[in-house]
């Protein structure tokens, strides 16, 4: 398994070097403040040990008898401690994560190397680096067949630019259903999300992508209004284009694949005003496991301004997923400047950041076209990368239905 920035990275960083990059990746970082602290041992997004830390200053700090949290905490901060890591490039070590009175995670420090406790903690560690390795040999011997869902989003928008409610016309748990924000603790149903059936093939994800789209236009009726996509169509309403992945295991080297397969062109083809949403909606290497066993890639805007791009973005993922170890010899992600110009904090310079991220990408293309996968999608990947070279980007005050093929009207 290939370690993004190295083993070593927490060590050989200075603390204010690591406590800048996971703010830019959207994490909170606090070593003095007050509330339930967890040491958190990972091994590739796997936790083997969870305990809490009584007057820790550090991962090597004193702690108590153990004492795991509850389901929704372990949950909680383990997804922080495995996201901690992965965004510095590191697969294993320690980190602790905090938790307020809500629940939301908090870093309080890192080590790149691991410490798990003794006894059980150490066993649980080996059986699951046991596991790891015999999952990847079988995946190296028989190759992945990746099954593809998702749930993008769109919203609804009225003549006097006023965001029409889509829990007026489809219910929260549809097919072609509603889905909430909370704002000032109120929640609010605006966004329309469709989740069709899962298939192993990107073209039948999208055709029933099409078929919702035309069920929801029955039910929306002709009503005059603007149907909207992409990464931030409407300020305050972030979309999302998560895909579901099974039949691939969750890994760091996967997630880092589709990063810079999927997450690195949309950022190239979103328009400018999109970059708002980052770090708090769209940060990479978001995940979410999901009961069924697989993932939820999480990290893409809403890709539903074209069927053409939905196409390009659900093979992307596809071939990132099934192809991930010949991916790893190259990923420009993993480099610390080509991340802080995908987030935009190079903005003194960004249209130089603009142009590193376009060459990145494009040479990131060369790879994927080394792949069997490529070879089988050629079409609407070449359609993607096409149109990161031209410079394009979507426009997202445009009707999405005239590119789906739904009448308007």
């Amino acid at each position: 398994m290939k370690t993004g920035a190295g083993a070593d990275l927490a060590g050989r960083l200075p603390a204010d070097e690591i406590v800048r990059r996971l703010r830019r990746e959207g994490f909170r970082f606090d070593n003095q403040a007050d509330g339930r602290t967890f040491s958190v041992t990972i091994y590739d997004l796997e936790a083997t040990d969870v305990r809490r830390v009584w007057g820790a200053s550090g991962p090597a700090g004193k702690t108590a008898a153990r004492l795991e949290p509850d389901d929704r905490l372990r949950r909680i901060v383990t997804r922080a401690a495995s996201r901690t890591l992965l965004a510095l490039g590191l697969d294993e070590g320690q980190v602790l994560v905090g938790t307020d009175e809500g629940g939301r995670p908090w870093i309080a420090g890192i080590s790149g190397t691991m410490r798990p406790s003794p006894g059980e903690g150490e066993a649980r560690t080996e059986r699951i680096r046991r596991v790891k390795e015999e999952l990847a040999a079988k995946e190296k011997e028989l190759g992945v067949r990746a099954t593809l869902g998702a749930d993008p989003e769109f919203l609804l928008q009225a003549p006097n630019g006023r965001v029409v409610p889509a829990s007026r016309y489809l219910p929260p748990d549809g097919s072609a259903g509603c889905d909430s924000v909370v704002r000032r603790g109120v929640r609010l149903w605006p966004l329309v999300e469709l989740r069709p059936e899962p298939a192993e093939e990107p073209a039948a994800v999208a055709d029933a992508i099409g078929r919702l789209l035309a069920a929801a236009a029955r039910k929306i009726g002709r009503e005059p209004l603007i149907w909207r996509a992409g990464a931030w169509p409407v300020p305050g309403l972030p979309l999302g284009g998560h895909v579901h992945l099974s039949g691939a295991a969750l890994t760091s080297e996967r997630l880092r694949a589709l990063d810079n397969a999927v997450a690195l062109p949309l950022r190239l083809l979103e328009p400018p005003g999109a970059a708002a949403r980052r770090p708090r909606y769209g940060a990479l290497g978001d995940f979410r496991r999901q009961p069924h066993g697989g993932f939820e890639y999480r990290t893409p805007p809403s890709w539903l301004v074209s069927r053409r791009l939905a196409l390009g973005v659900l093979s992307l993922a596809k071939i990132a997923a099934e192809h991930a170890g010949e991916l790893a010899g190259r990923r420009p992600l993993d480099e610390d400047a080509l991340r802080d110009a995908f987030y935009g904090t190079d903005r003194a310079e960004s249209g130089e950041g603009e142009a590193r991220l376009r060459k990145a990408a494009l040479g990131f293309y060369e790879e994927l076209r080394r792949t069997a996968g490529y070879r089988k999608y050629a079409e609407a990947v070449d359609f993607v990368y096409e149109a990161v070279a031209a410079g394009r980007k979507w426009d997202e005050t445009a009707d999405i239905r005239a590119k789906w093929g739904i009448p308007v009207g």
